[in-house]
């Protein structure tokens, strides 16, 4: 929901749209990251799964 009112309001703002579908895009490929992870992206501690994706690549 973030994602979307932030792509809203640089749209709003005058950047580019191309600007706006990147951010949906990021929105996206997060959920991938997430899914690849072991975590469904649609239920839990997000944050959480987050951090555990970022020590695992810290970690190769």
């Amino acid at each position: 929901m973030k994602t979307a009112a932030t792509a809203r309001l640089s749209l709003a703002l005058g950047q580019p749209r191309g600007v706006a579908f990147g951010l949906m895009r990021l929105r996206a490929i997060r959920r991938q990251v997430l899914a690849k992870a072991g975590h469904e992206a649609g239920r839990g501690n997000v944050v959480t799964a987050a951090v555990l994706v970022v020590l695992y690549l810290a970690g190769c």
